[in-house]
Formats: C-alpha cells, sequence, structure tokens
C-alpha cells in the first residue's frame, strides 16, 4: 500500500450551514489557503473542484501555481450538485435535458482531468434519490443512473473514475446509499475504470462497519478513492476523523495496509466551530498517526490473523492492547 494525503479547499472555508448561512469565518483568498496547506507536514495534494475557480481554468497554468506550493494535483470532482438544476438528480433525473447536460459537465471534468493529470475523478450522485413515497418509479430511476454512469464511463476508458455512496443528505433516501449498492451499481454499469469510494463518514452514517466496506470494495477491485471524516452515525458533518471512533478506524487502516491501494486520502472534514488552520493539522497528523499505529499491527499480523481465522477477539485485543498502550 501507498498513500499520500489530500484535502479540498473547503476545509479552510467559511463552514456555512442551515442557522448559519454565512458561516462561521472570513473567507481566506486562494493563495493564503494554499500557503497554509503547502506547511502542513504530510498534507502533498489537492482534490480540485470542476470547474476550478478559484484556481486557474488553463490546466497548466493551475498546475504551476500548486507546484509553486509544492502541493500536486491529486484527484477532481465536477459541481454537478450546487445549481438548483440538479434537485431531482444529475444522474437519474426524467428529464433527457439534464442527464445529457450532467453527462456534458462530467466529460469535460474528464478532458480536465488528463490535462492536470488527475489521479482519478470523483462522480457523487448527490441529489439522486427520493423524499417521499410515491415520488419517483425507482426501476426507471435506477436505469437512467447506470447508463449515465456508463456513457460517463466509456468516454475515457483510461481514466478512474470513483462513484461516492451516501444514504442521505441532500435528499432523505438516495438510490446509492450504500456499499453493497454500490457494488451492485458498478456491477450493472460492467466497465473496469468505474470504482467505489469509502467515504468514512457516509459509511458510519449507514450503519457499516468501515472496515468491512474497505474490505469489500478491494475483493472487488475496486478501491478507487478513501475519505476520511468520523460522525456519530446518524448524520454526516464531516468531523475529524481520528477522535471518536477509536477502535473501528484502527481495523480500517490495519486492514488498509493488507490492500494495494495505491492512491489518496482526501481529509474530507468541515471545521465551523474548530480553528480551521489547526484543525486541518490535526486532522493530517491523526491520517500518520492511525498508519503508524497500523504498522505496529501489521508486524504482528500472523498472530492477529490467527486470532482472526478462530474469532478470538480477546485474544487479539490483549495483543493489541498491549502493542499500542
Amino acid at each position: 500500500m501507498n498513500i499520500r494525503v489530500e484535502t479540498h479547499f473547503e476545509t479552510l472555508g467559511a463552514s456555512k450551514e442551515r442557522y448559519v448561512p454565512g458561516g462561521y469565518y472570513d473567507n481566506i483568498d486562494v493563495d493564503r489557503k494554499l500557503e497554509i496547506m503547502s506547511k502542513i507536514d504530510g498534507l502533498d495534494g489537492i482534490f480540485v473542484l470542476y470547474p476550478p475557480d478559484p484556481l486557474p481554468s488553463d490546466p497548466d497554468k493551475l498546475v504551476k501555481k500548486l507546484n509553486n506550493y509544492g502541493l500536486e494535483v491529486a484527484d477532481i470532482y465536477p459541481d454537478n450538485f450546487s445549481n438548483k438544476k440538479w434537485k431531482y438528480g444529475a444522474f437519474s433525473d426524467k428529464s433527457d435535458r439534464v442527464r445529457k447536460d450532467n453527462i456534458k459537465i462530467c466529460k469535460e471534468c474528464i478532458d480536465f482531468a488528463k490535462a492536470i493529470n488527475a489521479f482519478s475523478v470523483l462522480l457523487w450522485p448527490a441529489h439522486d434519490g427520493f423524499d417521499y413515497p410515491f415520488q419517483t418509479d425507482y426501476k426507471d430511476s435506477w436505469k437512467y443512473l447506470v447508463e449515465t454512469f456508463r456513457e460517463i464511463g466509456e468516454y475515457d476508458k483510461n481514466v478512474k473514475i470513483a462513484i461516492e455512496y451516501k444514504s442521505k443528505d441532500p435528499r432523505q433516501r438516495q438510490y446509492v446509499s450504500t456499499v453493497g449498492r454500490e457494488i451492485a451499481l458498478l456491477n450493472d454499469i460492467g466497465l473496469e475504470n468505474l470504482g467505489g469510494v469509502v467515504d468514512t463518514g457516509h459509511a458510519f452514517m449507514a450503519q457499516e462497519s468501515i472496515a468491512e466496506v474497505l474490505e469489500l470494495l478491494d475483493y472487488y477491485n475496486k478501491l478507487y478513492q478513501i475519505h476520511l471524516n468520523e460522525n456519530y452515525r446518524d448524520s454526516d458533518p464531516d468531523l475529524l476523523f481520528g477522535t471518536i471512533n477509536f477502535w473501528e478506524n484502527l481495523e480500517f487502516f490495519y486492514f488498509l495496509n493488507k490492500t494495494n491501494f495505491d492512491g489518496w486520502i482526501n481529509i474530507d472534514i468541515q471545521s465551523p466551530r474548530t480553528d480551521r488552520i489547526k484543525t486541518l493539522e490535526m486532522g493530517t497528523k491523526l491520517i500518520w498517526k492511525y498508519k503508524d499505529l497500523a504498522d505496529k499491527l501489521t508486524d504482528h499480523s500472523n498472530e492477529i490473523d490467527k486470532n482472526l481465522r478462530t474469532y478470538n477477539v480477546i485474544g487479539n485485543m490483549d495483543l493489541i492492547t498491549s502493542l499500542i498502550f
């Protein structure tokens, strides 16, 4: 396994929310954000939004600007969720025009990804879901999802595309809501260049084991992106990874060490009430702390795995606690 750590600009954003729409902080200009990120040890990349404003729209200028701060282009994702026209879903809307508009921006994003040498493209079906019974036809919606993703994926099969699932928010129910549905969708699409995302916060909210999600996607060779954040399993506030669900986070990194994952880990957090800069610094530090702890366990993987094969959780807890405490 080889990991690098990235983040997006919203980790240093104003953190707007429903009750405080203006956010809790003043905006930070792009150069100051890049300067801050460049000084955080262990943070090397930027998750780029397309269109890339406030970064340059010219690919060469964008790459040069990041490189001037010692940062790399990591992954990229299209903004097909913030406009009101996507309110019924960018990938599954019954309107051919809406789906074609989404396909167009996704293909443009793929072209831009190649121009800036991004590792992969993220696609999030944010509004693809429903809020009430008798609101939609589920079979048609799934059919449109499959067709839309397939057309986007076939545009350039050399570009890795990761689909992100989420159980709810912004819709009350999302079509791609669990890792099982994500794998079913990928199976229906049937393209090798489309894979999945482990967003730990989304998995917690879906009442899933984040290590199991990781293992399933890796089993199907569909582990394309990893996003780290936390919650209390009831919503997705993008809290700081490593601060709440200790044992599950540690198990996640233990099994991550067993994969051949060779990509970016995204610090996908919001900091509405904590110091944005210090929170991002801590978020980066915690990732590498968990990696160090997992490495200690990996050195004893023969014994840990033997206990796993015999369901000996007490044996593992005795060994692991002696190693890390």
